[in-house]
């Protein structure tokens, strides 16, 4: 038996509820007023979670803890609390009729089964529950493991996405994309530090900081023939027929001769001392400096023209000039490049000081050494280095947006190859394939014990006899003239169709109609039950959309159902019954339904204190002593009007409402005729009935906290109008007044 509901967290109108101090528990037979919107229905969801033993497929996430006679109830155990809950409200008319093809589901009656049927059903029902309990603990293993990996998915896609710089989606689907690449096999991904530094380093170079291709560089060299021909040159001497000796011995002064011979071709005086110079002697000069001496020299100026132009020295490229990925390398070769023109350079040096020397002493003999090795193989070497680290800038250079996604590409793999082997995909694979066939063969079973399970239905279906029921039941609501339900075969399997009296399918059902047929199906659902008596049941306002006419059919349906007398004394068939409405007059017609001693009956009453705040609690004795609800709208709006303190806003979350409310009656008792505005002017003149009406009609529609305090000066108003109104109805009409205080 449920003895209270302790907790509801985080269910609509009830975000964090506990019951007030006091409230009353549960009894065999409970009654629950509210108005619309205030919590009823989804506090019939809460029993309807007891129901099914888990949340539905359109909300979840929230707590509950029910107080029962075998211990605490909460959403964690309510599959397996044994507690038989069956609960009627608009979710079970939208589940279980289907108005739009007028079919029903079909009805299965356990009521006159045979005992052995009933018995096999109950030992299927017992091994399912272990089975499904079975497959749940296998399936609850797999998709914890399969959450995991996903979480870590997620976790390595973000990971990537961040390591590349990628502006592209790159979640854990196109991770699995790739995995799906790495897992062939073909080819090995996983990149070297180097390369994935580079590949990253294009990767992440925006396609406007593209670089354009680069020159090689170039360093021919003929440094080692000129060594050559200078090294033959150096050891020899011009032929001179009539050299003199003091020149040949002194070559500073020789060339200090020579330059000065020219400046005597047509004078026989010295340009240095003025002295006569003879014509012998300048013969003699001119015979010293001959022809092949001049030829001498000029090859050695040819040898020193060559070797300048031998130099390597050129200015290379920044390293910024290719893309990040290279640089480094570049920076290297070129470092060697440099070392090794300096070194070629240095060579050219030691030529250019020996021909020089040669040149100024053309007769004394020089040695030129050797050269071991070729300098310019060194430049050839860390040019050739060089131009490769330049050529492969080019490659992306000149086709970049393909080798920036190829690198992207690259790198993609790489990352997935290293998630494969850390996480070890394949042997999770494996695991999540065994969780499947143990499922599969757990499953099988339960399809095993189900099949067995129809068989025994069908030998004890009654869907005829709940045709009937349900037809009974729809007529003692809605009268001889309203629909009624044919069994139909449809593919097979009985099914039920509501037709008119006239045969003809029944289309646009009315709400009432709806209401009417759902709950008569629901009252012959519980014939299914084996034992009523263990049943508890939830109803949830069965008279929605029907007019006044049938509130009283509905009154003595419930009566007939579910309450019995024995020994003279009254008491529910059902271990507990639950009753919500929100119509004042059905509630009077439930408190005089045979519920027994007054101890076994509890009334409660669901009420918005706030936006998302509702409250389950006793329900007033202002309610429950009065007969109808004109009697009870007055006390709300007399008991306002007497306070003092009329800025509690839980009074004035519902004063509105409850004015308005007994406005419309109040006049229609008055003027049966026209809206209620029309007959408020009628009544209390156009001036005053629009002052009453205007500040009700802005307050109860869509009333809450925040409206209230936003319109502090209107809230002020509400008060105003209350007195209005008790003033207007004690000089209009005294003795109505009188009558209503003395309730």
């Amino acid at each position: 038996m449920l003895n209270a509901i302790e907790r509801i967290k985080g269910l609509g109108v009830y975000g964090d509820y506990a019951p007030p101090a006091g409230t009353k528990k549960f009894e065999s037979s409970n009654v629950i007023y509210g108005w619309n919107y205030s919590g009823k229905t989804t506090l019939s969801r809460l029993f309807a979670h007891l129901e099914r033993g888990t949340y539905d497929g359109d909300s979840s996430g929230y707590s509950f803890t029910f107080a029962t006679d075998t211990g605490q109830v909460t959403e964690a155990n309510a599959k397996d609390c044994g507690h038989v809950v069956r609960v009627f409200n608009s979710d079970f008319v939208q589940e279980n009729l289907n108005f739009g093809n007028a079919h029903g589901r079909p009805i299965l009656l356990l009521g006159s089964e045979s005992e052995a049927a009933q018995k096999a059903i109950a030992e299927i029902a017992a091994k399912r529950l272990r089975i499904n309990q079975a497959a749940t603990n296998q399936q609850k293993k797999s998709d914890a493991a399969a959450s995991a990996l996903s979480d870590a998915k997620k976790v390595a896609a973000a990971g990537t996405k961040s390591a590349l710089s990628l502006v592209e989606i790159y979640t854990a689907t196109q991770l699995d994309i790739d995995l799906r690449v790495t897992q062939l096999g073909l080819e090995e991904h996983k990149l070297s530090e180097q390369d994935l530094e580079a590949v990253t380093k294009l990767a992440r170079t925006p396609d406007q900081d593209a670089l354009p291709p680069m020159t090689k560089i170039s360093v021919a060299s003929s440094l080692a023939e000129i060594w050559r021909e200078a090294g033959l040159l150096l050891v020899q001497a011009p032929e001179v027929a009539g050299a003199i000796q003091r020149l040949t011995e002194n070559p500073q002064v020789a060339n200090w001769v020579e330059r000065g011979l020219a400046l005597h071709e047509h004078t026989d005086k010295c340009e240095f001392c003025g002295n006569d110079v003879a014509a012998q002697r300048l013969e003699q000069l001119r015979s010293h400096f001959s022809t092949a001496q001049a030829n001498f020299k000029a090859r050695i100026e040819t040898l020193l023209a060559r070797a300048w132009a031998s130099r390597a020295a050129q200015p290379l490229p920044s390293a910024r000039a290719v893309y990040p990925q290279f640089r480094e390398r570049f920076d290297q070769a070129g470092s060697k490049l440099l070392a090794a023109i300096a070194d070629h350079d240095q060579f050219v040096n030691v030529l250019e000081g020996e021909l020089a020397a040669k040149r100024d002493d053309l007769f004394a003999p020089r040695t030129l050494v050797a050269l071991s090795s070729d300098p310019a193989e060194g430049l050839r070497k860390t040019a050739e280095e060089l131009n490769s680290v330049i050529r492969e800038h080019n490659g992306v250079a000149e086709h970049f947006k393909a080798e920036k996604a190829k690198a992207i590409r690259r790198a993609k793999l790489h990352y997935a190859q290293l998630f494969d082997d850390k996480q070890k995909l394949a042997v999770k694979a494996r695991k999540q394939e065994r969780f499947k066939e143990r499922i599969a063969k757990i499953r099988r079973m339960g399809e095993i014990l189900d099949a067995r399970k129809r068989e025994l239905e069908a030998q004890i279906n009654q869907a005829q006899k709940g045709r009937e029921e349900i037809n009974r039941r729809i007529e003692s609501l809605l009268g001889a003239e309203s629909v009624q339900i044919r069994v139909t075969a449809v593919d097979g399997e009985d099914r039920f169709m509501l037709v008119r009296r006239d045969g003809s399918v029944a289309k646009r059902l009315s709400e009432g109609e709806k209401t009417a047929i759902g709950f008569a199906f629901f009252l012959t659902k519980l014939l299914e039950l084996p034992d009523l008596s263990k049943a508890i049941v939830f109803i949830d306002d069965p008279i929605s959309s029907l007019d006044s006419n049938h509130i009283f059919q509905v009154a003595a349906i419930l009566r007939e159902a579910f309450f019995e007398k024995n020994e003279g004394a009254w008491s529910t068939k059902c271990k507990q019954l639950f009753v919500s409405t929100h119509n004042f007059e059905f509630l009077g017609l439930l408190r005089e339904l045979p519920m027994g001693d007054k101890k076994n009956r509890s009334y409660y009453l669901v009420h918005r204190k706030a936006p998302g705040v509702s409250v389950l609690c006793d329900m007033p004795l202002s309610i429950l002593r009065h007969s109808s609800e004109y009697h009870f709208l007055f006390s709300v709006i007399d008991k306002f009007h007497r306070a003092e303190d009329k800025t509690d806003l839980e009074v004035l979350m519902h004063l509105p409402n409850a004015v308005r409310r007994f406005v419309e009656l109040y006049t229609y008792a008055k003027y049966p005729a026209g809206t209620v505005d029309q007959r408020a002017e009628k009544l209390f003149g156009a001036e005053k009935g629009r002052r009453i009406l205007k500040v009700l009609h802005h307050f109860s529609h869509g009333n809450n906290v925040e409206r209230l305090v936003r319109n502090n000066d209107c809230m002020v108003d509400i008060a105003a109008v209350v007195a209005d109104l008790m003033k207007l109805i004690s000089e209009q009409d005294e003795r109505h007044l009188e009558a209503l205080l003395s309730t």
